[in-house]
């Protein structure tokens, strides 16, 4: 179980023991502690002492028992088994439940407190508040919290759940397509921001726009509300912009799918298990 921490006073202070649990990244790597098949967050005295001195290390609050923090930089090149060095991605495919809420608010906090050190109203330094998980400026009394940026992630499917609309991502790996997501605007429901997003990106309307589930995805902090569609009129082709290729496609044929641990792959199980029929 993660219990997190909400006074930012005290997150941003405290030093990690040695049976504490550490997230320590950097950029789009992580370390990890390989253990039975499987990873975990390796404990402090499983890191290199000088790693846990970084600048912006933050207190994240009790998992399972000990104490959790997170720290950026100071990744070893070659460090010393169990501990490995690992992509994020693959970190919230393999965590358990708990460790992965630690992961994504230690990778978010750090994220969010490095780019907000002044106030933004009149310049000042901020200041740790005692009594949430704001940052508060001494001068103005301007109140900072971390910032989410939501965005939908949706099934599109047609001819009764058995085709599903997947799509090449411009940014995507080579061969790898997935669900059409896009962020919500100022000002737009989620829901609206579906349909807003599968037209600009795939020239069709859709029907029956549903709630499905929600994820954390730290990258850097966004949180993705996964939504389910049924296809309604036009032909479906790509933006040519962000997408560069779509079709519909089915559980017996489909191209490379996203990894374990994310909410597209999820969903997408969801759709060739039959669950929308």
């Amino acid at each position: 179980m993660f219990i997190a921490e909400q006074r930012m006073a005290k997150i941003a202070a405290g030093h990690p023991d040695r049976e504490d649990r550490v997230v320590l990244f950097d950029a789009g790597e992580a370390l990890a502690a390989e253990e039975d098949g499987r990873l975990r967050l390796p404990r402090a005295a499983e890191i290199a002492p000088g790693s846990l001195t970084a600048e912006g290390r933050l207190f994240l609050g009790m998992l399972d028992g000990v104490r959790c923090f997170a720290v950026r930089g100071g990744l070893p090149e070659k460090p010393e088994r169990p501990v490995i060095r690992v992509g994020c991605r693959r970190m919230l495919a393999d965590l358990s439940d708990a460790e992965r809420n630690a992961f994504c608010r230690g990778r978010e906090l750090v994220l969010w407190r490095a780019s907000h050190r002044y106030c933004g109203a009149c310049r000042s330094e901020l200041l740790p508040s005692a009594n949430d998980s704001a940052l508060i400026c001494p001068v103005c009394g301007t109140r900072y919290y971390p910032q989410l940026s939501p965005a939908v992630i949706t099934a599109v499917t047609r001819n009764g759940g058995r085709e599903l609309l997947l799509a090449h991502n411009r940014g995507f790996e080579p061969g790898i397509y997935s669900l059409i997501a896009g962020f919500v605007e100022a000002g737009e429901s989620a829901e609206a921001a579906v349909r807003r997003e599968i037209m600009e990106e795939c020239g069709i309307q859709v029907r029956n726009v549903r709630y499905l589930t929600s994820q954390v995805w730290p990258f850097p902090n966004s949180l993705m509300l996964a939504f389910a569609a049924e296809y309604d009129s036009g032909t479906a082709a790509p933006d040519g912009e962000e997408l560069t290729d779509l079709g519909w496609f089915t559980a017996e044929e489909h191209p490379r799918l996203p990894g374990a641990g994310s909410v597209a792959r999820r969903v997408i199980d969801m759709v060739f298990d039959g669950k929308f029929r």
